[in-house]
């Protein structure tokens, strides 16, 4: 029995280590600290999980847990956020370091991600057979680094599903061979927890598991209804254990739905559902190590690599006469459907959620990995076949690389497939063949195959590992500590000196000194706690930002929002009082004319719908109707045709009043323009793959301006729009505004995000109170202690309808969905005690 127990714990640690130290292996190739001053400032990792985490870290810290944060853009639902990035055990370390060292912590957390990932695939592979065998050891770390893996890894939410995954299946034999759901509930309540986008993914495996499990005990003398019929219990068990894990998750599922309801994400395409290819017989080739890398992350195959010796063990299994026709037809059918949830674009959408992924795609990959090293191991411990068959293995597996191979370098058609190394894919598939050959059970020589193997597979899953991140644009991790204390104290001080809410429209993005990718700062607010304009995420709310690309901010697709385009009027309008611009490595603090979260406007508001591409006629129309007033704010500038080239057109016009000028080109996608105010080009923070206003200076009345545009888009000169701002207008507007201010209680609006409370004075009984904050059906009002309805104005904004006289306003946030998720979960768990109570006096 100590000698079992003995077994046991070195079995299960080195499941742990292997893994961690291949990883901790290729972060030490690629210098990430501790090995070198790099961290993993790469992709989504670096641009929306690390200011995501900062958000979680600081909640946490606090222990201020609230549904709403207003560094989501100008506010909003944090829940579908949280849902899908940060409810994940692993992300509690994160509590023990600085936010200057979190690329480092994240770090650590995808090495012990990927070591739990080769525990639970251990114990998955040692429940094959009574004893324990470290040959599972290869198969179990195969699948904690396989290609999916390493192309995927920095994406650190998704591999929490493939801990569990494992565990579910396991769970899922149970239930139909012992019935017993307990184990299946759980870890299928723990994927879609932790990441519910994968463990949707899951739940469409766990029922095409249950099929292959009745496909596999199916009696060549049964029907299928008779099937059924035998098994019939067990389906219904499988059933009700399957909604009641879902419904003990709807406190997250519901709130995440119409949470993401309300992104772009709605719209579904007819086109992602038509019937075609995705991919030709290049795809063979991404069984192999290096089939895709870094720059490739965007769009490429399948990365089906499990190492050549699993995949050899996973053909073998199928002429293996030891094993049951039925068994084979069982894994036959999840290898079938796998491959055609990739294949066929129909498929491939709706295991997406139905939407097809933007970027990062086959994100099902993980599951044919499973599959595939799960047959393997179940192979490998077979009593050996006939050495023909081996042979005839190997002349397959090598047929099929072959086939890929010239598919990939001849064929008509490739997709983001690198082309690897002929002679390092050779002489690896020729080491896998002999050691594949020589593998025996119960031959004396055995542990001596056994270890060539694992040092073989080891070596192939790292050097795909380093094959895969080649141009991996590492951070430097010294910058980015110091760049982070530097923008942090820059934001404590506007802190110090503000005592209202206001937003920083921040374009000094010192963080992009510690980058190697372009980086624009879109979630900085989240990584500082600070307010802003400027959000990066899938949960963005398409509402608001039509709104915001209505009034002529930038914004590059349906997930990103920035404070570019910004206007005298709409820094009114969304309280942003501060513009950090950098300026000869220096940061400039510009203010501007703002009044704080809110202020009392006329009930015209309501009636104000934005028009596409007009954001002056907007702003101008917005600003009438808050002050009750006809005389426009902004003034069009005749332009005046000076000289014009082929590709390049100058005007010239005299400023109409005094105040800010700006132009603003419909429908243009700005980095191919170039435009010079005045003789001097005119430069912009970020990349701008879309048109936005254009900020042309402070003129005086009847000042000239000279503006040059060049384009190889003649369309371009088609319709330029150049306005100026009626300062004086503006200034006499602020001031009657600024007389029904909403003073509000800072102090409890920084403790809970999810509460407004304040004090506004109203000229009249139908006046409404404009907050900067968009309009959430969340939000909860109580004017002068009696509820009211909120109002959504300007497109996607929240207003509060006032008394005349002094108004006492509280505002409470609830997560639409909160509740009623809340309680579907908790009359799910009720319902499987009830379960449990009655099988147990059973």
């Amino acid at each position: 029995m100590k000698r079992t127990n003995k077994t046991a714990v070195s079995y299960y640690l080195l499941s742990v280590l292997v893994p961690m130290l291949l990883m901790v292996g290729l972060y030490a190739m690629l210098q990430i600290v501790p090995f070198g001053r790099h961290n993993l400032l790469i992709s989504d990792l670096g641009t929306q999980y690390m200011p995501f985490l900062a958000e979680f870290k600081r909640q946490m810290a606090q222990m201020n847990f609230s549904t709403y944060s207003f560094s989501l853009s100008l506010g909003g639902d944090i829940l579908p956020l949280a849902a899908y990035y940060l409810i994940s055990p692993f992300n509690l370390l994160l509590l023990f370091w600085s936010n200057s060292q979190l690329p480092v912590v994240v770090g650590y957390v995808i090495i012990l991600k990927i070591g739990a990932m080769g525990l639970t695939m251990a114990h998955f592979l040692k429940t094959r057979q009574p004893e324990y065998h470290f040959s599972a050891l290869i198969f179990a770390t195969a699948y904690s680094l396989s290609g999916f893996v390493a192309m995927n890894f920095y994406n650190l939410m998704w591999l929490d599903a493939l801990i569990f995954l494992p565990l579910v299946i396991l769970g899922l034999e149970r239930l139909f061979l012992k019935g017993r759901p307990g184990l299946y509930i759980w870890m299928l309540v723990a994927t879609i927890f932790t990441n519910y986008y994968l463990g949707y993914m899951s739940c469409l495996f766990a029922v095409l598991y249950a099929i292959s499990l009745l496909i596999k005990w199916k009696h060549p003398q049964q029907s299928w209804w008779q099937l059924v019929v035998h098994w019939r219990q067990a389906i219904w068990q499988f059933c009700w254990a399957s909604l009641i894990a879902g419904g003990t998750t709807a406190v997250v599922l519901l709130p995440s739905l119409l949470g993401m309801l309300k992104t772009g994400k709605k719209t579904i395409a007819a086109t992602s559902f038509y019937p075609t290819p995705q991919f030709g017989w290049e795809v063979l080739s991404q069984f192999q190590v290096g089939g895709s890398h870094y720059t490739q992350r965007l769009i490429h195959e399948p990365t089906l690599f499990i190492s050549t010796l699993a995949l050899l063990f996973a053909v073998y299994y199928f002429c293996l006469p030891t094993i049951r026709r039925q068994a084979k037809w069982s894994n036959g059918f999840l290898i079938v459907s796998l491959a055609l949830s990739f294949w066929v674009t129909t498929f491939n959408t709706m295991w997406h959620m139905f939407q097809q992924p933007e970027g990062f795609p086959y994100r099902n990959t993980y599951l044919m990995a499973f599959v595939l090293i799960k047959i393997a191991y179940e192979a490998s411990i077979e009593p050996i076949g006939k050495r023909q068959t081996k042979r005839l293995v190997i002349l397959i597996v090598g047929g099929l690389l072959s086939i890929g191979q010239l598919a990939l370098y001849y064929g008509p058609h490739v997709r983001g497939v690198q082309k690897q190394s002929l002679w390092l894919l050779i002489g690896l598939m020729v080491l896998a063949s002999v050691i594949f050959a020589a593998w025996q059970k119960g031959a004396r020589w055995q542990p001596w195959v056994i270890g060539l193997g694992a040092v073989l597979t080891f070596s192939e899953l790292v050097i795909n590992g380093r094959l895969t991140t080649t141009k991996l644009p590492t951070g430097d991790q010294v910058v980015y500590a110091q760049q982070y204390q530097r923008q942090a104290a820059l934001f404590e001080h506007l802190e110090r000196q503000t005592p209202d809410f206001y937003r920083v429209n921040n374009q000094a993005i010192l963080l992009k000194k510690a980058f190697k990718e372009p980086y624009y700062g879109y979630n900085d607010a989240l990584t500082f706690g600070q307010y802003t304009l400027n959000n990066y995420s899938s949960t963005l709310d398409e509402r608001m930002r039509t709104m915001l690309v209505n009034l002529g901010f930038y914004s590059k697709n349906a997930r990103r929002i920035n404070g570019i385009g910004h206007t005298v009027l709409t820094d009114l309008l969304f309280a942003n009082q501060y513009d950090l611009i950098a300026k000869q490595g220096q940061v400039v603090t510009q203010p501007h004319k703002t009044l704080g979260l809110g202020f009392a406007v006329n009930e015209q508001l309501a009636h104000v719908a934005l028009k596409a591409h007009e954001p002056f006629e907007n702003q101008d129309r917005i600003m009438q109707a808050m002050t009750g007033q006809t005389t426009p704010f902004y003034q069009y500038n005749q332009l005046d045709l000076q000289a014009q080239k082929r590709r390049q057109i100058t005007f010239t016009t005299q400023v109409k009043t005094s105040g800010y000028a700006y132009l603003y080109l419909p429908q243009q996608n700005l980095s191919k323009l170039k435009v010079k105010i005045n003789g001097r080009t005119h430069k912009v923070p970020i990349e701008l793959n879309g048109t936005t206003i254009i900020g042309l200076g402070r003129y005086q009345k009847g000042q000239q301006l000279t503006l040059t545009i060049t384009s190889r888009q003649p369309k371009a000169f088609r319709k330029i729009q150049v306005a100026s701002l009626d300062q004086a207008h503006f200034d006499q507007a602020f001031d009657q505004l600024a007389q029904q201010r909403l003073k509000i209680d800072l102090k409890q609006l920084s403790a809970d995000n999810g509460r407004i409370a304040g004090v506004v004075p109203a000229k009249t009984a139908d006046q409404l109170l404009y907050l900067s904050v968009p309009y959430d059906s969340g939000w909860h009002a109580q004017v002068n202690h009696q509820k009211v309805r909120t109002r959504r104005v300007m497109g996607n904004m929240l207003a509060v309808p006032l008394e005349k006289g002094t108004n006492q306003v509280r505002l409470v946030y609830r997560a639409p969905g909160l509740i009623i998720g809340a309680i579907i979960s908790t009359f799910s768990l009720m319902t499987w005690g009830l379960i449990l109570i009655k099988q147990r006096r059973h």
